[in-house]
């Protein structure tokens, strides 16, 4: 295993900007991105501003801000992570991108490793505009000593969620049959996955199961940050081992079921297509 030079650095870095041009650009990505959760955290915020809430990973309860805002961010930042990269991935596959790019010198892990790179600052970027937002406006509070382990959670959930995002990718044989995917394997989810409401008093079923994925972990972990008097400086061991687990599982199924040839429609659909034309 050779190591990545200083020329591949400097492509990788070109290809990264890029990435990010392209996203920002996609109308699509900025409203689901940036826009649709500034008006959710206006809207209910608004609408619970004297409502408490138990708080996450502590004692005692929060304003409603302190438990929503951190909560829709990393719903933002699934949008940008996971469905975008979904969506996108399927759409070049089926567009012959992929399949160009594959007969170019570009390695297809640099331009593979800008577009999740890309997603993941994009992502982010949409979470910072969103504490911009709520703090002054809704008196959302960012404490100092558990800034380090929210940054390091909200890195490492963009991570988790590009990886298997790009895995989940590999299971769409069309780009029609990427955003039903993408949203039937993340909506359900996020219900039970402390996004929309708090899971205090949630059947043991639901709790059980919504721990089996990584984003409950990812909310749960990037909200107790910013829970007032959390332990441990808002670190969750526990959480963050599940979200790079669920990286490298992400990774491996990426790699092994990952090609760049469009798909084509399964054989009895073509066979009724054929029966129809004959007919």
């Amino acid at each position: 295993m050779t190591l990545p030079t200083r020329s591949d650095l400097a492509l990788l870095g070109r290809w990264l900007q890029a990435r990010v041009k392209i996203q920002l650009r996609t109308g699509r990505a900025v409203v689901f991105t940036f826009a649709f959760p500034l008006v959710l955290i206006v809207l209910f915020n608004g609408l619970n501003g004297n409502a408490t809430v138990d708080a996450v990973g502590a004692a005692g309860q929060v304003k409603f801000a302190q438990f929503y805002t951190p909560a829709i961010a990393i719903f933002s930042l699934t949008t940008a992570c996971y469905t975008s990269v979904i969506v996108g991935i399927a759409t070049a596959r089926d567009s012959g991108l992929l399949k160009r790019v594959r007969g170019t010198p570009l390695p297809m892990s640099t331009y593979l490793g800008a577009w999740l790179a890309g997603a993941a600052l994009t992502g982010i970027a949409a979470v910072v505009l969103l504490f911009a937002v709520a703090v002054p406006a809704f008196g959302v509070k960012i404490y100092l000593e558990t800034l380090p382990a929210a940054i390091v959670t909200l890195v490492l959930g963009a991570a988790c969620l590009a990886s298997v995002g790009l895995a989940v990718a590999t299971l769409s044989r069309t780009a029609d049959q990427a955003m039903p995917i993408a949203q039937l394997t993340f909506l359900p989810i996020s219900f039970i996955s402390g996004i929309w409401f708090p899971l205090e008093g949630a059947p043991d079923w639901v709790t059980t199961i919504a721990r089996v994925f990584p984003l409950e972990h990812i909310v749960h972990a990037f909200g107790a940050c910013f829970s007032p008097g959390v332990a441990n400086g808002g670190w969750s061991p526990d959480d963050l081992w599940s979200i790079a687990v669920w990286t490298a599982i992400g990774l491996f199924v990426a790699t092994r079921r990952f090609r760049a040839e469009p798909g084509t429609p399964d054989r009895g659909r073509r066979r009724r297509s054929l029966r129809r034309a004959s007919a």
